[in-house]
């Protein structure tokens, strides 16, 4: 975790518009530091009342310091194809190859992040990262609920092999039943969960325990520790557990754990190009469920992984 002031200048910031604090308080501080030219914000049609305000507020602080909006850049979850070629089509046409951008994920669903790492990773733009945590304790209740189909993400479903058996990778999170709605969907042969460390913001009784109950006597289910807030180790536990598996299974990954971890499987991705990427949604969201803004966690996303 790192402090805001080592941040790297850049000219474009990508973000998702959220109604959550953190996103507007995120933003706020990014502008500040990074005095980019550029920001291009993407919201999703299904939450644009909720993240309206918070949008009239970026607009108004990009207007104050003479900054170039894109910002009626709208997605939808029930439209994924038309969704992706709106994010990919607006991102080619805005950014200059090879030039860093700084990507806020702390409020990016994973198949955006996933998609956009895809494009710039297409044009050889290099990535800073950036994610802002709620506040301390700042989660409260549930987070998301009645999940949806799980998909396969564009251009990222890999190769799969007749005759294989599934192998299912997850980065688990606060939604044990996004997890069993993969599980149902696809019908892996093998089942590998990864199991978020630490006691932060209810971890232990929100994530693992619930998880355990639900999964540790599974036939074929190993569960293992990850720390998705660090891009590196997840990164290289996730490889280490696939690099067995690719002879034998076709390889689904998802996360719905932290961000960064998110960030790690789709450098996963890059690794082994043969694995597919799903996203799992969900159709309901807690409008309250994130406080505030806590600490900060930044990097460049190539040189993060030679550490």
């Amino acid at each position: 975790m790192n402090h805001i002031s080592s941040i790297q200048c850049t000219n474009t910031i990508i973000t998702v518009a959220s109604w959550e604090e953190r996103f507007l308080l995120g933003m706020n501080q990014l502008i500040e530091t990074i005095r980019p030219s550029n920001v291009l914000m993407f919201h999703f049609k299904e939450y644009a009342d909720w993240s309206s305000d918070n949008r009239m507020q970026v607009s108004e602080v990009c207007e104050r310091n003479g900054i170039k909006l894109q910002g009626n850049m709208e997605l939808s979850f029930s439209a994924p194809l038309e969704s992706w070629k709106e994010l990919v089509g607006q991102i080619r046409q805005s950014l200059v190859p090879g030039e860093l951008i700084t990507l806020d994920v702390s409020t990016m669903p994973r198949e955006v992040i996933w998609s956009i790492c895809h494009v710039l990773s297409q044009q050889q733009t290099p990535l800073q990262y950036v994610y802002h945590m709620p506040q301390e304790n700042g989660y409260s209740g549930w987070l998301s609920r009645d999940p949806g189909r799980p998909r396969i993400i564009y251009r990222l479903a890999g190769i799969q092999h007749l005759g294989r058996q599934t192998a299912l990778i997850l980065q688990t999170g606060y939604d044990v039943e996004r997890v069993k709605q993969l599980v149902r969907f696809y019908e892996p042969d093998k089942l590998l969960l990864g199991l978020q460390t630490g006691d932060q913001f209810q971890n232990v009784e929100q994530n693992r325990k619930k998880h355990e109950a639900a999964f540790a006597k599974s036939k074929d289910t190993d569960l293992f520790d990850v720390d998705g807030y660090s891009l590196n180790e997840s990164y290289h536990e996730l490889k280490m557990r696939i690099e067995p598996l690719l002879e034998k299974y076709n390889i689904i990954l998802s996360s719905l754990g932290p961000k960064i971890g998110a960030l790690s499987l789709f450098m996963v991705k890059r690794t082994f190009p043969e694995v597919a990427m799903s996203y799992a949604p969900s159709n309901e969201f807690n409008r309250d469920y994130s406080k505030g803004i806590g600490a900060l966690i930044h990097g460049i996303l190539e040189r993060d992984l030679e550490k």
